[in-house]
């Protein structure tokens, strides 16, 4: 009884709880109901972002090496620091990041207050800081609001303006523009992707799943040796200075294995200030003249129409009538010598540079064997050099020469056709290396993070003289320096080979060549007798006194070789005393 009687006391009670702890149940049910099924992704997304960020990385860009390990061109992180102009800022805030900024960057003469008149929602301050010189000024901007800093990748080259045209540059965007920097742009380039990060419990991000971190760009080692590079576009820069050219090139190159060791283009720029250029002339500093410009190179490409004769058995005993300084024969127009002279022989024709005497060997061939020959030694071809803007030159069809004589012939001395220093590197190298056409090489390896690709190999493209013809041409080369027109060029620690060459310049406008303006150019093999580099300097324009190559180019060319000798002791050791003939 007594328990019946508790019972009903307590029933309302027991009731009671039964249906909180019923409806507490389904409460917790639906709400886990809705939780992980209903409105899942949102919570998930929730939770993700609470606990992991995602950033855009983008990788770093490849860099690039001279043939020794210099570091020619490389990125490093840059930082700017900027405000919201727009938005309400305390004037105590605004005088914070003043002071903090000149506390930190005192040699930097900017007007900030003049800077904070402007209304802007990203008002720059102060760019294109290096972070690392920066640590602190980073660290105490974090204590300002509404002071932000925004890192970048910015490409950084320690040689300023040597080799500028070759290496090329990178625009704000890290896309490479001109040189190597433009023609290996997708090998240099770095991936991006997505990135996750974790983050801590106070939201600040911890750590990266490095398993999605992008791949960077693969490292360049070129040909080039950066010290040589240095001797050479200094002594073209004096050149081009002292004879107040429009502009100057060179190049140096291995004639056994195609490789370039020096290129050059002047007037040159500051690969790291290119933007301060001027807009409407860049271009004409931007471009690599060795590749780019062709022109009519005068009496350095008078080795052809030599080496075609040799080739063909003629009796290099033989004197030549040189008519006294003017020949008309058949052609329309009579051909002159710079000089009159009587006769000369094979040799003296060459070594003193007589047009009418080379136009008399010239007529001793057929009109095809020169013609291929000129072919054979690459002219008119594109090399396929690895890098942009690459022009073939200009050497007509056979067909036309057949019917315009005198363009050929003329032709022969270095005239009526086009071509480019490398391609004229390219021939003397096969004079220099017993008869082989080389292809040139600016690569020597490509570094990927897992591989290395090594270009050691030469590329033999194809003989284009006999070993004897080759041999001939060293002996006559030195004494073109040493008697010739090459005298200026003559040193006593080296045997050098060259040749001179004077070529007026088309004029465009008037259609007709300039009594004023002339590439003079020099041509070199040196060591004669054991060669190991080919150089071509040329400068465009030098004032009229200056205007032969043996008077502009060739001294220029002496310079650059007694320099060489100082930097190159494998040379030095071989050297002997040179007397003068």
């Amino acid at each position: 009884m007594n328990d019946n009687r508790l019972y009903r006391n307590y029933k309302k009670r027991i009731s009671l709880f039964y249906n909180i702890i019923i409806i507490t149940t389904i409460f917790l049910v639906s709400n886990f109901f809705l939780i992980q099924v209903v409105f899942s992704n949102s919570y998930t997304q929730k939770i993700i972002n609470s606990t992991k960020a995602y950033k855009k990385v983008i990788g770093k860009r490849g860099a690039i090496y001279d043939r020794n390990n210099n570091l020619l061109g490389h990125t490093v992180k840059k930082c700017q620091f900027w405000t919201n102009n727009q938005t309400p800022t305390k004037n105590n805030d605004k005088t914070k990041i003043i002071n903090l900024l000149k506390k930190h960057l005192p040699q930097l003469t900017i007007d900030y207050d003049k800077i904070f008149k402007n209304k802007s929602h990203h008002l720059i301050l102060v760019d294109d800081l290096l972070n690392t010189r920066c640590i602190d000024l980073i660290k105490e901007s974090k204590l300002i609001k509404n002071f932000h800093c925004d890192f970048y990748n910015h490409r950084l080259y320690p040689y300023n303006e040597l080799g500028a045209q070759l290496i090329g540059f990178t625009n704000r965007e890290n896309s490479g523009r001109y040189g190597i920097e433009g023609f290996f742009d997708n090998i240099l380039k770095p991936s991006n992707k997505i990135v996750e990060y974790n983050k801590n419990s106070r939201g600040r991000i911890v750590s990266a799943n490095s398993l999605l971190q992008p791949k960077n760009g693969s490292d360049i080692s070129l040909t080039i040796d950066i010290e040589i590079q240095e001797i050479l576009q200094y002594q073209l820069k004096k050149a081009f200075i002292k004879n107040n050219a429009k502009s100057a090139n060179g190049i140096i190159m291995d004639p056994f294995s195609g490789e370039i060791i020096a290129m050059a283009s002047i007037p040159d720029f500051n690969l790291n200030t290119y933007k301060d250029l001027p807009m409407d002339s860049s271009h004409f500093y931007y471009t690599n003249r060795v590749i780019s410009e062709p022109y009519e190179p005068g009496s350095t490409f008078k080795i052809i129409n030599f080496a075609n004769a040799i080739d063909k058995g003629i009796n290099k005993n033989k004197k030549y009538y040189c008519e006294g300084g003017s020949y008309k024969n058949n052609y329309i127009q009579p051909f002159k010598d710079h000089e009159p002279f009587d006769s000369l022989s094979f040799n003296d024709t060459f070594i003193y540079s007589s047009n009418i005497g080379t136009i008399k060997v010239f007529e001793e061939s057929s009109k095809k064997s020169f013609y291929d020959k000129m072919k054979k030694f690459g002219f008119g071809i594109k090399t396929n050099i690895s890098l942009k803007g690459e022009n073939s030159g200009n050497i007509r069809d056979l067909k036309y020469y057949n019917n315009n004589l005198r363009d050929l012939a003329s032709a022969s001395i270095g005239q009526s056709i086009s071509v480019t220093n490398l391609q004229l590197a390219l021939a003397y190298s096969s004079i220099a290396n017993g008869g082989y056409l080389m292809k040139p090489k600016i690569i020597k390896k490509i570094k990927t993070k897992s591989d290395s690709i090594i270009y050691n190999k030469p590329n033999i493209i194809r003989r284009t003289i006999q070993k004897n013809t080759s041999e001939y041409f060293t002996t006559i080369l030195n004494e073109v320096v040493n008697k010739g027109t090459g005298k200026k060029a003559y040193l006593d620690e080296i045997n050098v080979g060259g040749k001179t060459g004077t070529a007026e310049i088309w004029n465009k406008t008037d259609k007709k060549y300039s009594t004023k303006n002339y590439n003079s150019s020099f041509a070199s093999i040196f060591p004669i007798k054991e060669p190991k580099y080919v150089m071509i300097v040329t400068i465009d324009s030098p004032k009229y006194d200056k205007r032969w190559g043996g008077e502009s180019a060739a001294p220029c060319t002496k310079e650059i070789i007694n320099n060489i000798l100082l930097h190159d002791k494998s040379i030095s050791k071989k050297v002997k005393k040179n007397e003068k003939a």
